[in-house]
């Protein structure tokens, strides 16, 4: 009996054993981002110690970890996020952490991240100086590993005294890549102090129960958070919104006791949180031309958008669609009103990228350019997607156009979308892309042949025949403006082409 025991027992601990071992040997990876040093504004006392003392903690438990300490700029910060990016790409089941102590706020709902040497004197210029909380959260969901921690420290009051009369404390919420673990050191809108120790109340408390034995990711950031309002007398209260739904330890217990622990419910008042729901889904048997296991979708108010740039070859029923590879070829479909595609530049590692660009003729063929289910947007649902995310629905450099025979049409520009609607990379100018549309400057093919620039516009056609039978609607966003302008082109152009649902 004593030595069945005993087996018993080797194997329980045999069994942890190799359980710790699995959960050691996970990629892990952290971006660490710590600014104390500011040059326009008061330094913070402890955010630097932050950092660093949470690198450290993190490297001892196998963190491989990116380190940004005192950003001056925000190419610097970027530069970081980029090597973070490049780590986690191609490790899907690898865990990643963002940490970030430093000075942080909020304009009209967007989040941005304080470099040492910034000094916006208006809110335009946060843009160019800061770096927008979307970037690091774009850059994440394109890695696309399963597991991300977001740790922001930063909910202190804005600094700049030309913006104090937004009347905006703190951060406020974001969307974060599927599979996130989001956690405020006070929630979103309200305002955590800097600290008056070596580190901050929320880090100390983190730092401590990180390196608590046998407790997951969920019970760490509870007790953290239960400590720090507790501590505070309720003035800090952190705040955390997840849809990550599996365990992560940082630091695995193995002894019996506390695994069996851990494994119970928590008799312990809930602290406020939320289960963040993505914006983006995957939908396996959407074919768009990247693949199947490629096709994210978007719902934008009441219209559920591709998120990507089509990039298929073929009709919906299966025939081809005839690829121009030279201007020639271009033109010769133009003059036959027959339906073509081509990459831009004739460059085929284009396609992965910015999709292909098409011809009207191949928008309007009745074999559907588009998924089953899906369809090209006519010029009224462009309409419908544009005014949502407008801001008072402002309309600049409106132009009405007469054609001979008398008829016309309108041109005109929205402010306030192109910004919303554009990526986080690849313009001139960047974007925010706050509704997840992930407008890539991807070019045009003029009827000629002869393309334009990649980086400096994207054209997305409409289904919607223009004013004149040689001509269709179509939108454009600018690479160095917030807008996006309505207007019509030749339907020899070869523009790119999104797709809304049903």
């Amino acid at each position: 009996m004593k030595s069945t025991l005993t087996k018993i027992l080797c194997i329980g601990v045999l069994c942890l054993a190799i359980a710790h071992s699995t959960l050691s040997q996970q990629q892990k990876y952290a971006l660490i981002i710590g600014v104390k040093s500011y040059q326009y504004v008061a330094p913070l006392q402890n955010s630097l110690n932050d950092a660093r003392d949470m690198s450290a903690t993190l490297k001892k438990k196998g963190f491989t970890v990116v380190e940004v300490f005192e950003p001056a700029t925000k190419r610097i910060m970027q530069d970081g996020i980029i090597r973070y990016f490049k780590l986690l790409q191609g490790q899907p089941n690898a865990a990643g952490l963002v940490f970030y102590s430093g000075h942080g706020m909020q304009v009209k709902g967007i989040n941005y991240l304080i470099p040492a040497q910034a000094n916006p004197q208006i809110e335009a210029d946060l843009d160019d100086q800061c770096v927008n909380m979307d970037y690091v959260m774009r850059a994440i969901q394109e890695a696309g590993n399963r597991l991300n921690i977001f740790v922001l420290d930063a909910c202190r009051n804005n600094p700049f005294r030309s913006f104090s009369r937004s009347g905006e404390n703190g951060l406020s919420m974001v969307d974060t890549p599927q599979g996130s673990y989001i956690v405020y050191a006070t929630k979103p809108g309200s305002v955590a102090s800097d600290g008056t120790g070596r580190n901050g109340l929320f880090t100390s408390k983190l730092l401590q129960y990180i390196n608590t034995e046998g407790l997951n990711i969920e019970q760490v950031f509870k007790q953290v958070a239960r400590d720090v309002a507790s501590e505070s007398g309720n003035e800090q209260r952190p705040w955390i919104a997840s849809d990550y739904t599996g365990d992560f330890y940082f630091t695995p217990g193995l002894d019996t006791k506390t695994s069996a622990a851990i494994l119970q419910p928590s008799t312990q008042p809930e602290i406020e949180t939320s289960i963040y729901k993505a914006p983006t889904n995957i939908n396996s048997t959407l074919d768009y031309g990247y693949g199947t296991s490629d096709a994210p979708t978007i719902k934008i108010d009441t219209q559920e958008w591709i998120g990507k740039n089509l990039n298929t070859d073929h009709f919906a029923n299966g025939d081809p669609i005839q690829e121009a590879k030279t201007a020639d070829e271009w033109n010769l479909a133009r003059v036959n009103k027959q339906p073509a595609w081509c990459y831009h530049y004739n460059d085929a590692a284009k396609g992965p990228i910015y999709g292909k660009l098409y011809n009207w003729y191949a928008v309007s063929d009745p074999r559907g350019l588009a998924p089953k289910g899906w369809h090209v947007p006519s010029d009224k649902e462009w309409d419908i997607l544009i005014g949502h995310l407008a801001v008072n629905g402002e309309v600049v450099n409106k132009v009405n156009k007469n054609r001979v025979g008398g008829s016309s049409y309108e041109s005109y520009e929205t402010k306030n979308v192109g910004y919303s609607l554009k990526s986080t990379r690849g313009w001139t100018k960047i974007g925010g892309n706050r509704s997840g549309f992930s407008g890539l400057a991807g070019g045009q093919c003029f009827d000629n042949g002869i393309f334009t620039e990649i980086g400096k516009s994207g054209s997305w056609w409409s289904a919607s025949e223009g004013p004149r039978e040689d001509q269709a609607w179509y939108r454009n966003l600018n690479g160095v403006n917030d807008t996006v302008s309505r207007n019509v082109a030749l339907k020899g152009c070869g523009f790119s082409v999104r797709c809304v649902k049903d």
